[in-house]
This record gives structure tokens, C-alpha cells and sequence, in this order.
């Protein structure tokens, strides 16, 4: 019985995964693309209906015969909540099951470890809902991104120095949280936003340009965060021995020469205002800029020396680089030896708060496989 009622599960979350992934198909297709009889199929399509994940949109356009009916997923079937902690700011998306961003907000506001930021934080959440008209009955849970070391459990900080957050923010959270939330590692998070429904089935690694430097690999479809969830703190690999000094104690980092605020601190912490300058020609920030990609060219050569796969160029930085990417590709494939046929580096998709969204599809993610 138990055998027969887990295959009754595995073809219904392999039936709303194709799907998911079609954006509109017919019951014949999904019985041919997954190989499942009529019966099994419309079976399932019931259960599926009746729990709000699928409608009929339409029909197809006729062959010969009866219209076949388009079936997709219900994008606001459930919500997810991301929530992206930075030293300066507090930033909160909400996606649905598409990962669309339904709603978007961010305030100024330095982390504290303190029961009113814990307070304000809470309140911020609870106002967000509200205004937005979010049904809190289809809220699945709030990822909480922030750019630290996060234990396997997800609730524990084993490291940040560039926010101070406490060993025990889980627990100093919980009281303002009325809904399940983990915590997630920043960098991470966008490494999983940038893959997740890409169609990519070959691994990557995102670096992530924001005010702290990281990075993720997505390898055989799962983020590989290491033996002690430490891999991929790209922002503490020694760039320049002996070099400028990094927030982390050390000299010489990543993170001292690509760190975002070097080129947003130039315009009054504003990032678009940096590159409206770079665009006129203006020093000094054009040739701030300039150090800036000799650095990341550096830095992006030895991720594929290292790694061998496509490269992401995301956070703050990323997704102004798109229009001197070519440029880019050139000055890192003067430092390599190997002659590339293919481009492998890119702009990442997600334009702004990729550690929120990517903290949020923790969420959709679970309950997806949980169909």
C-alpha cells in the first residue's frame, strides 16, 4: 500500500513538474512526454485541480477532432517571501510559484543586534503584507538572506563580519516572524536564484558583485556549499599578497578590489549614477572602473581555471556589465591559455535582489517536490 501511494506521488509531482516546465500543454502531451496511460494522467490532473495548482486556460488549436484543452500551473497558487539583509539595508520581495516578483520593497536601516532593528524588522514585514494584499494563507515561509555563514540546520550563524549578526538571529528573530524562515547564505541564495528554471543542466558558478564579495557553485543541479558550508567565499581569495586591506582582518582579498560600494561610494552610493558617469566618459570614474574590470578579470580567469563551466556575474555590479560584456570577455581571455570557442560568461538575469528572490524559492522549491 505504502509502495502504490508513493508512486501515486512521484507521477503527480512528475505530472506538475512537466507542467511547470511546458507553460502550457495538453493532457495527451503529458501522457506521451512522461510516458503515463490516459487514466493515470486525468487522475492525477483532478488531484491537481482540486488543490488550486492547475486551470485550463484555453485550447489548442485544432488538428482534426475535438480542441485539447491547455492546461498550466496557477502562478499565485502559493507565495513565497525573501527577505535580504545587507549592514545598511533591508530589502523584501515576494514571488509566486514562477518566481515572478510580485512585490518589492526596501528601507535604509542599519543592522543592529538590538530589539528594536528585531522590531522594525517585524513591523517592516507585517506592513509589506498589508500593503501589498498578500494572502497570507498561500504564504509558504520567508528566506532570509544576509551575507554570512549559515549552518547546515539553516538557523545557526557560524560567521559574519560584514554584518554583525549574532551566533542566535534565528532565535532573536522568531518572536517577529509569523511565518516559518531560515536563513540563508546571500551569495548562495543568488547562485540558486540564477539557476533555478534556466534549463541549464551543466553546472555554473555565480560570483556575486555586491558590497561583500561571494559566490555559488551549482553542480549535478544542487548548490555545493562545502564540508562546513564555507566553499565558494570567493571574496577572501587572495587576489594582491600583502594588498589593500579587507573588512575580514586580512590584506590582499577579492574583496577589496571588487566590492561594489568602491564604485557607488564615487556617486553618493548610488550605483545607476556610477555608470551614467562611466557611459559620458567622465573621470574619475571611468578609470575607476577600468581597475575595477582589470581586477574581476583576474579574479573571473582563475574561476575558470578553477572550475571550467559558465561564470555569473551578479549582485549590485552584474547586471550593469551587460553592456561591457564583450569588452570583459576580451580582457579575460588575454590571461588564459586556452583558446575558448563558446562565450562563458554572463550577466545574471535577475536585475535586482537576487539573494531575496533566490532566499524565497527555498520555499517554492520544497513545496514543489512536496506535490
Amino acid at each position: 500500500m505504502a509502495h502504490t501511494t508513493q508512486i501515486k506521488q512521484i507521477n503527480r509531482n512528475e505530472i506538475y513538474r512537466f507542467i511547470y516546465r511546458e507553460k502550457g500543454v495538453s493532457q495527451q502531451e503529458i501522457a506521451k512526454g512522461l510516458s503515463l496511460s490516459m487514466p493515470t494522467v486525468n487522475q492525477n490532473l483532478a488531484v491537481l485541480r482540486q488543490l488550486g495548482l492547475i486551470t485550463e486556460t484555453g485550447t489548442f488549436e485544432s488538428t482534426g477532432g475535438r480542441k485539447a484543452k491547455v492546461i498550466q500551473c496557477v502562478p499565485d497558487a502559493k507565495i513565497a517571501l525573501g527577505l535580504d539583509i545587507t549592514a545598511n539595508h533591508i530589502s523584501l520581495v515576494a514571488i509566486d510559484m514562477e518566481a515572478t516578483v510580485l512585490q518589492y520593497s526596501r528601507i535604509r536601516h542599519r543592522f543592529v543586534d538590538s530589539l528594536f532593528y528585531y522590531n522594525t524588522l517585524g513591523k517592516f514585514i507585517d506592513s509589506f503584507i498589508e500593503r501589498s494584499h498578500l494572502d497570507r494563507e498561500k504564504i509558504l515561509g520567508l528566506g532570509i538572506s544576509l551575507p554570512a555563514i549559515i549552518a547546515e540546520d539553516k538557523k545557526t550563524v557560524i560567521y559574519a563580519k560584514a554584518v554583525r549578526a549574532p551566533k542566535d538571529l534565528y532565535q532573536k528573530l522568531k518572536p517577529h516572524i509569523p511565518f516559518p524562515f531560515l536563513l540563508f547564505n546571500d551569495a548562495n541564495s543568488g547562485g540558486f536564484a540564477e539557476w533555478w528554471n534556466s534549463d541549464r543542466e551543466d553546472s555554473i558558478v555565480y560570483l556575486s558583485l555586491s558590497n561583500s564579495v561571494g559566490g555559488a557553485i551549482v553542480h549535478r543541479n544542487r548548490l555545493y556549499t562545502g564540508t562546513h558550508q564555507k566553499s565558494c567565499e570567493f571574496g577572501h581569495v587572495t587576489l594582491i599578497p600583502d594588498g589593500k586591506p579587507c573588512y575580514c582582518g586580512k590584506k590582499g582579498c577579492l574583496n577589496a578590489y571588487c566590492s561594489a560600494n568602491l564604485l557607488s561610494d564615487m556617486a553618493d552610493g548610488k550605483m545607476q549614477r556610477f555608470f551614467q558617469y562611466v557611459a559620458e566618459g567622465q573621470e574619475p570614474y571611468l578609470s575607476a572602473f577600468r581597475e575595477y574590470l582589470d581586477y574581476l578579470a583576474i579574479a573571473v580567469n582563475n574561476l575558470r581555471m578553477h572550475y571550467d563551466c559558465d561564470i555569473i556575474l551578479g549582485g549590485y555590479v552584474g547586471p550593469y556589465l551587460n553592456d561591457y560584456l564583450d569588452e570583459f570577455r576580451e580582457m579575460v581571455e588575454k590571461r588564459s591559455p586556452f583558446e575558448e570557442k563558446d562565450p562563458y560568461i554572463f550577466c545574471c538575469r535577475y536585475k535586482f535582489e537576487t539573494a531575496a528572490i533566490g532566499s524565497a524559492l527555498h520555499y517554492i522549491d520544497q513545496f514543489i517536490k512536496s506535490i
